[in-house]
C-alpha cells in the first residue's frame, strides 16, 4: 500500500480529498490527517510516508515552511492550492506535482497516476542498492558455475563484465576471455537477480561495477565495449548510476 499524508487546514477541503482518495485509489492508506505547520513538522521527522498532500497556505506558516524544517524529506509531494499560473508554474521548477481546488476526481487521478511511475521506479533503484549493498558486505567473493558443451568453468561474479544472449546461448564476457554456456539468457537473469546485475537490453545483462557512462541510447563498459540500452530502462538505470 502506498501511505499517504494530508496536511491541509480546510475541514471541508481536507475530508473531500480524503474522500476521493479512499473511493477511488485503492492501493492507498491515508496515516494521517493534518492542520498545522507545527504538527505537520513533528510528524513528518518521525514518520516516512510515500506520498504527501499539502495545502500551501496552513495554520502556523505556509507548506514551504515545513520544507524548510525537515532534513531529509524522503516522501513526494503534491500540492493543493488555488494559486494562479505564475505560482504554478514556480512549484513545478521545484519538480513537484500539483491540484487546483476544487480538486476534480479524474485530475486527482491522473495527478496520482503520475507519482505511481515515479515511485516504482523509486523502489527499483531502492531494491537494487540494497543488492549492491550486500553484495560488497560480504567478505567472500561468490562465484558461478559455467557448463559448456565440453567443460566447466567457475567464474567469479566479480570477473564477469556482462552476458550476452545468442539464440538459446549465453555468451559470459570477462577481462580476458569469453565462454559460450549452453543455457538461456533469461536462465542466467533468475540466477543473478539477487546480485549485480541488471537486464538493459533484451540481449544484455551487465555487471553494474563496469558501467563507465551512458551514451544516448547506449552503456559505455570500462573494458571499452559499447553495448544498447533498451529506451524503458534509461531513465531507471541513469537514476540509479547517480545514486552510486
Amino acid at each position: 500500500m502506498i501511505q499517504v499524508v494530508i496536511i491541509e487546514d480546510e475541514f471541508n477541503a481536507q475530508n473531500t480529498l480524503s474522500k476521493l482518495l479512499e473511493y477511488t485509489q485503492k492501493d492507498i492508506e491515508i496515516i494521517a490527517k493534518i492542520d498545522s505547520v507545527d504538527k505537520a513538522i513533528q510528524f513528518l521527522k518521525t514518520h516516512t510516508p510515500d506520498l504527501v498532500f499539502m495545502d500551501i497556505e496552513l495554520i502556523g506558516g505556509n507548506a514551504f515552511s515545513i520544507l524548510d524544517a525537515l532534513k531529509n524529506i524522503s516522501f513526494k509531494i503534491i500540492f493543493t492550492t488555488a494559486y494562479d499560473d505564475f505560482a504554478i508554474q514556480a512549484i513545478r521548477v521545484d519538480a513537484v506535482d500539483y491540484l487546483l481546488k476544487p480538486i476534480d476526481s479524474d485530475e486527482l487521478t491522473a495527478c496520482v497516476d503520475r507519482f505511481r511511475v515515479a515511485y516504482k521506479q523509486d523502489k527499483k533503484l531502492k531494491n537494487l542498492e540494497k543488492k549492491v549493498e550486500a553484495f560488497e558486505a560480504k567478505e567472500e567473493q561468490k562465484n558461478l558455475l559455467i557448463k559448456t558443451t565440453q567443460e566447466q568453468h567457475i567464474l567469479p561474479l566479480n570477473d564477469i563484465i556482462r552476458c550476452q544472449s545468442d539464440g538459446s546461448y549465453t555468451i559470459f564476457y570477462t577481462a580476458d576471455k569469453k565462454i559460450m554456456s549452453a543455457r538461456n539468457l533469461k536462465y542466467y537473469e533468475n540466477i543473478l537477480s539477487d546480485q549485480i546485475f541488471v537486464r538493459v537490453h533484451q540481449s544484455h545483462l551487465v555487471n553494474i561495477n563496469y558501467i563507465e557512462s551512458i551514451i544516448l541510447s547506449n552503456i559505455l563498459l570500462k573494458d571499452g565495449e559499447k553495448i544498447p540500452l533498451a529506451s524503458r530502462k534509461k531513465s531507471y538505470l541513469k537514476q540509479f548510476l547517480a545514486n552510486l
